[in-house]
């Protein structure tokens, strides 16, 4: 047991985890209210109301009265205390979409969180949408939901304060 304990934290620490289980491409989802949606359960999608997804892992995303370069900076300042990193550099990244990388706390299993900037129609406010999906297994245990409810909370705060 002693051993199976030091591999684990060898693997584990010196990032060779992360080598073992690539995260690949972000998944690129289409938002719209008739996309079908994953019939995996390892996945959480937030978006302004009439772009939501029919599925009971969403929730609405809130709206902002700021610049989309304001929105984009809070959510990369906030991403690391929620386990997750900005990516650039994503083939085939579209303008007005951020990439982050989220990694589970023990084992470092990989989801994408992919981000979409809802620019404002003649003087509104801007929102996003957001699909989180987990890279591997079948059913995230709503750790996405979670993720990303919190995160948008945090989000939510510094942006009322600015």
């Amino acid at each position: 047991m002693v051993v199976l304990t030091g591999i684990f934290v060898v693997v584990r620490f010196t990032g060779l985890i992360d080598h073992m289980l690539p995260a690949g491409e972000p998944p690129k989802f289409t938002f719209a209210p008739d996309t079908p949606v994953p019939q995996t359960r390892n996945f959480f999608v937030a978006c302004p109301d009439d772009l939501l997804p029919k599925t009971d892992r969403s929730m609405q995303s809130p709206h902002f009265n700021a610049a989309a370069s304001t929105l984009a900076d809070v959510m990369i300042e906030t991403a690391p205390a929620h386990g997750m990193t900005a990516k650039t550099g994503v083939s085939g990244a579209e303008p007005g979409r951020l990439y982050f990388l989220a990694r589970s706390p023990i084992f470092h299993f990989p989801d994408w969180v992919e981000v979409e900037l809802v620019l404002p129609e003649k003087g509104g406010d801007i929102s996003f949408c957001l699909f989180a999906q987990s890279v591997y297994g079948l059913d995230d245990i709503q750790q996405n939901e979670k993720r990303t409810r919190a995160w948008i909370a945090d989000v939510t705060k510094l942006m009322h304060g600015k």
